[in-house]
């Protein structure tokens, strides 16, 4: 009798020469489906990224207006630590007070600058160049025994007004008007005054024609021109607030 035939295909058995290459295509393809577990998303690990950003958009405007909080004061610590701007011929030393401009012509005005030697010497011109000037001027000579400080507008003002005086006095040989150290006052002016203009720089057209008139009328040229200027009530203001409050002094027209 014939042996029963076995219902199973034997794959390979110990003394198969093929057993460990099957071996190891087997672990292979184990350790990829191991690999391919490993790979799941865990669902708590999901939920946590998800939950951190729920808590920053309802934290949202707390993050964003700390951010704006950080802008504007880095704003304004910039504005803050901006270097004031000086107006020019403003006080280098202290005030940035800023003043208004005016555009203004210039007109002659014969009332300042009489022709006569007796009227640069008369009280009444004195008087009418001392309307230039801020009230409360100091009497002749300053504050005695203390040190000062005048100021560069008035300082001009008197030049100009002494320098009339001088020269009337020469004109009409009148040299005994004159005051002991006259001529380097007179020259001192001079370049005190060539300087404050070159300060100023004031560069306003002045149209001229061929029918100019004499330097001193109001068909000169020189009259022509437009300029652009403080506005002079401010700076009187503002020069009389600092002489009450002790800050600066003004001389005399004439001292």
């Amino acid at each position: 009798m014939e042996p029963k035939a076995s219902q199973y295909e034997t794959i390979w058995n110990a003394e198969d020469p093929d057993r460990e290459e099957l071996m190891s295509e087997t672990d292979v393809e184990s350790g990829h489906e191991k690999q391919w577990h490993s790979d799941e998303v865990n669902p708590r690990k999901w939920e946590e990224p998800q939950g951190m950003l729920s808590k920053m958009k309802a934290y949202s405007w707390i993050i964003n207006t700390s951010l704006l909080v950080v802008v504007i004061g880095l704003l304004a610590i910039l504005i803050l630590r901006e270097p004031q701007r000086q107006q020019i011929g403003s006080d280098f030393s202290g005030s940035h007070r800023q003043f208004s401009t005016k555009v203004m012509k210039w007109n002659a005005d014969l009332d300042f600058v009489p022709t006569t030697q007796p009227e640069w010497y008369s009280e009444a011109l004195t008087e009418k160049w001392t309307t230039l000037m801020p009230a409360g001027v100091s009497p002749p000579g300053g504050p005695n025994g203390t040190r000062y400080s005048s100021t560069s507008m008035t300082h001009s003002l008197h030049c100009l007004f002494m320098m009339g005086r001088m020269y009337s006095a020469l004109q009409d040989g009148m040299p005994e008007l004159l005051q002991k150290d006259s001529d380097t006052h007179y020259f001192h002016c001079i370049d005190y005054i060539r300087q404050a203009v070159m300060c100023s720089g004031d560069v306003a057209l002045e149209p001229h024609s061929e029918n100019d008139g004499p330097d001193n009328g109001p068909q000169d040229g020189g009259w022509n021109g437009i300029h652009v200027c403080k506005n002079y009530d401010e700076v009187i203001d503002y020069l009389e607030h600092q002489i009450v409050d002790g800050v600066r002094v003004v001389l005399p027209i004439d001292d």
